[in-house]
């Protein structure tokens, strides 16, 4: 089994030789003293911290970075110039008023996502595969820009996946026979459960797909693997990590997060870290972030370091699959595994309102339909299903959630 292409990645970008954990461990506590005299220097955001560290053991002492500090304080946690930013991510709250979570990212920020993408993206691919990127594309510097470059980078042909209509992109699909993906999970199983609709069992592309940018529940993932074929890389990143955090090598067996440029910690609800193999919140240093890096920044997501040595041999820490924290994420979690195990369900949403929880589905025929009913009545749930039809768009544009009415 090859190594994990992260290694090789670390080894270039660092000018080693070889890696090993220890060689590893130096480059974090290097990179995080670096980034605290810069801060010092600043006398910004983070100018109480010390202005270096013994070892990584203390960074657990110093205080955490939340998301509503980057909504009210990016002017001070900024570190740099405005010459030196390439991209500006704004992401609006969910109210009418607020600060909006503005995040930075200068050209070397942007270079080492692409490398890292490329990185997990040669997993997958082969020099003159063609590869559907699923991901907005908005311009320059954009999600899907930065993924193509990273599938160019691999000697892969990117194409960016055109239509609103699942229709469409399922046309789409048919023209292009890309051999591997990189999408959302809802989004990418309900294309391959409505291709095969359209143009027959067994008819989908795909040899490979690295579903991302959102939770993958096990139904999901479950179809994917079982009901299409599909090698699957998931990919762990956020916007705070400049996009990339961590890839899938061939043993299958978590995702390798990019250590030499972020340093991970699982916390539990009361702040404190916890060892590998538990369960509880990721926290992030951005060490090698050159615009807006940021100090044990929470980031809502729930996961663990894997305990044993991946088999692939890399020395870099695995995080285990992304869990959506709460209970709405629970009860979302919960329905999605119970209905996405029906092969006619492409899309679902729920939503509460006066008390109980309502779901609409979209089917690609009426063959399940009782079933699902039946499904839906056992769980206290009422549901709307309607069949596909030429002009459908999925039911969610982004991250899946549970509406509130």
């Amino acid at each position: 089994m090859n190594k994990s292409r992260l290694d090789d990645l670390i080894m270039r970008q660092e000018g080693l030789l070889e890696l090993n954990r220890d060689v590893l461990e130096e480059i974090q506590l290097r990179k995080l003293n670096a980034l605290l005299q810069r801060e010092k220097e600043r006398q910004g955001f983070y100018a109480s911290l010390p202005a270096s560290l013994t070892s990584l053991a203390e960074l657990s002492s110093l205080p955490f970075t939340t998301a509503d500090d980057l909504r009210q304080y990016y002017p001070q946690l900024f570190l740099g110039s405005s010459s030196q930013v390439e991209k500006v991510l704004t992401e609006k709250t969910s109210g009418t008023t607020g600060a909006a979570k503005r995040i930075f990212y200068g050209r070397e920020d942007l270079q080492h996502t692409i490398a890292f993408f490329a990185a997990g993206i040669g997993e997958m691919t082969k020099p003159g595969d063609r590869v559907m990127i699923g991901m907005p594309y908005t311009g320059p510097g954009s999600l899907g820009d930065l993924i193509a470059n990273g599938v160019r980078a691999c000697g892969a042909e990117p194409v960016q996946l055109c239509g609103s209509s699942l229709y469409v992109q399922c046309q789409h699909y048919h023209e292009v026979q890309p051999a591997c993906a990189i999408d959302l999970p809802v989004p990418l199983l309900a294309r391959a459960r409505y291709y095969e609709y359209l143009y027959g069992r067994g008819s989908f592309p795909l040899r490979a797909a690295l579903p991302s940018a959102d939770a993958c529940c096990e139904a999901v993932e479950k179809a994917l693997r079982e009901e299409f074929g599909l090698q699957l890389y998931p990919h762990y990143g956020s916007r705070e990590m400049c996009m990339g955090g961590a890839i899938t090598c061939p043993a299958h067996e978590g995702m390798h997060l990019r250590e030499h440029q972020v340093i991970g910690e699982i916390i539990d609800e009361n702040g404190n870290v916890l060892p590998d193999g538990e369960w509880g919140e990721l926290v992030i240093t951005t060490v090698d972030m050159q615009v807006l890096p940021l100090m044990r920044f929470r980031t809502g997501d729930h996961t663990r370091f894997l305990k044993e040595p991946c088999p692939c041999g890399s020395v870099t820490r695995r995080l285990d699959q992304i869990r959506r924290i709460g209970k709405d994420a629970e009860i979302l979690a919960g329905i999605e595994n119970a209905f996405f195990s029906f092969t006619s369900v492409l899309d679902l949403s729920a939503a509460e309102r006066n008390g109980g929880y309502h779901l609409e589905l979209l089917l690609t025929d009426g063959s399940e339909t009782e079933a699902i009913r039946r499904a839906a009545e056992a769980r206290n749930l009422s549901c709307t299903m309607r069949i596909i039809k030429s002009d459908d768009k999925l039911l969610y544009s982004g991250k899946r959630h549970i509406l509130h009415l």
